[in-house]
């Protein structure tokens, strides 16, 4: 073989091999996706944009280990149980901004206050008691009842709480309640005069706003 047959054939041993590299190296054809990626694989997927225009995107799959595989999240603490004297004075907070809502003209404020300080102690009399008597004046009657009932409930010797009842009871035509919710009223009252309030119809005891 001559020494220019010999370099011609090196030449073309060297092209087919750098050829056989890139081949071996280049990267695959984009797969059409989406395509559920195997665990530990990566693989590459052409995905519309957000204009729909087909986009090459690299996605990979890690393969976790067994431990963490078959791992399970701790269980959530248990939350702190709320003393009641904590809940009283946070219920008692909110019911001061309430009504400071409520003289201020703000009633949509006044009545997420007084919701929130229900919810705040749901046996704390007070915030119900206020929460109600607005309730009242602003004639819903049926909301009004389940506070002040339950207020009742929890001060039965507080006389405004039954006077509210007995303006309930009053304006919806249901006299034996109404006046049972005043001889009790009268009876908290301990003599104490009972008037009614020209503007608004609420029954109080003389002296007292209808005002909390």
């Amino acid at each position: 073989m001559t020494r220019g047959r010999r370099w011609l054939t090196l030449g073309c041993l060297s092209v087919l091999i750098a050829v056989a590299v890139w081949w071996l190296a280049r990267e695959p054809a984009p797969t059409e996706g989406p395509v559920a990626v195997p665990p530990g694989e990566t693989t590459r997927q052409t995905l519309p944009d957000h204009e729909g225009n087909p986009e090459v995107w690299t996605l990979s799959r890690r393969e976790a280990e067994r431990e963490e595989a078959l791992d399970t999240p701790l269980p959530e603490p248990s939350p702190r149980e709320t003393d009641p004297g904590e809940r009283t004075e946070s219920a008692r907070a909110l019911n001061a901004e309430a009504l400071e809502a409520w003289k201020q003209k703000d009633l949509v404020e006044a009545l997420e206050l007084f919701e929130a300080a229900v919810e705040a102690d749901p046996d704390d009399w007070v915030p119900r008691a206020d929460y109600g008597r607005l309730l009242l004046m602003m004639m819903n009657s049926r909301e009004a009842q389940i506070h002040l009932e339950r207020a009742a409930e929890l001060a039965p010797d507080e006389p405004r709480v039954w006077l509210d009842l007995h303006t309930l009871y009053q304006r919806n035509l249901r006299l034996e309640p109404a006046l049972e919710a005043r001889r009790k009223a009268e009876e908290a009252a301990g003599g104490q005069a009972i008037v009614q309030d020209e503007m608004t119809g609420l029954w109080v005891l003389e002296g007292e706003s209808v005002y909390p």
